[in-house]
């Protein structure tokens, strides 16, 4: 494991800076033809806390935890969701995406999902400083323990990475992955405490949501945003996390390694 993991990371040592050409191109892509341009990684999760904004503060009148308004209570939460949802979509598509670089070049195919985790940081940092700026707005000023936001990133990227990594692989056999991901992050979104407060659950079931990885990059990145808490306080939740997130990167590796010289000849 520890050979593997040294390898990857001398890999992207070695193709640094065509890795972060393709993901900056890959970044700039989404917005060819647009008028605006970036400013949609704004818009798009922006019209997103506006419906819910509507529906549950001044339809249902909700609140978040602890009289919190429930915009930056959901805020926090769509911002690291919003990053995961969007990078694990693109590494699912990765390969197929990408068939120039499988079948014409000597090229790292393994190092594709991080193209796409890279190109997704961008919009993601636009949406954090927006965030920082609602928080601000309502005379909220994170602390040092806002540095867990790296963190946070991090947990993200190694569930990504994992899951990517799989899916990306499989995709190129069976493209209905890429296809049903949608629904799924669909149902994940609403299984993951990003709307609604883990105090409405009853307590006994409260323990099966560490079974959800992404329970804990939400919550890693409200407890350093809105609570200014340390994010090892529940080690259980901590602990639960990294066994499931180092499972699925072996597993995906793996899977990727086994189908990686099918891809060439199936595209």
């Amino acid at each position: 494991m520890i050979n593997q993991i040294r390898g990857f990371l001398a890999t992207l040592i070695s193709y640094r800076r065509v890795i972060w050409v393709l993901a900056v191109r890959n970044f700039q892509a989404r917005f060819v033809g647009t008028g605006i341009g970036v400013v949609w990684t704004i818009l798009n999760p922006l019209a997103t806390v506006l419906v819910f904004w509507l529906v549950f503060s001044l339809g249902f009148k909700a609140q978040g935890p602890s009289g919190l308004p429930f915009v930056l209570y959901f805020m926090t939460g769509l911002l690291p969701w919003s990053f995961f949802s969007e990078a694990l979509t693109a590494t699912t598509n990765a390969i197929v995406a990408n068939q120039h670089l499988v079948k014409k070049m000597v090229f790292p195919t393994q190092t594709l999902p991080v193209v796409e985790i890279i190109g997704a940081t961008f919009g993601h940092l636009i949406l954090l400083f927006f965030t920082m700026a609602l928080l601000l707005m309502h005379g909220i000023m994170p602390g040092w323990g806002a540095l867990q936001l790296v963190y946070g990133y991090l947990c993200a990227v190694v569930l990504i990475l994992g899951l990517g990594w799989a899916l990306a692989a499989i995709n190129v056999f069976h493209r209905d992955i890429g296809q049903s991901l949608s629904t799924v992050m669909s149902f994940w979104f609403w299984a993951t405490p990003i709307v609604w407060d883990v105090n409405m659950l009853p307590e006994r079931w409260r323990p099966l949501l560490n079974l959800n990885p992404a329970y804990h990059v939400v919550e890693s990145y409200r407890a350093a945003l809105l609570y200014d808490r340390p994010v090892w306080q529940d080690f259980a939740q901590l602990s639960i996390f990294w066994v499931m997130a180092l499972i699925l990167g072996l597993c995906g590796a793996y899977v990727f390694r086994r189908l990686k010289p099918e891809f060439a000849d199936v595209m």
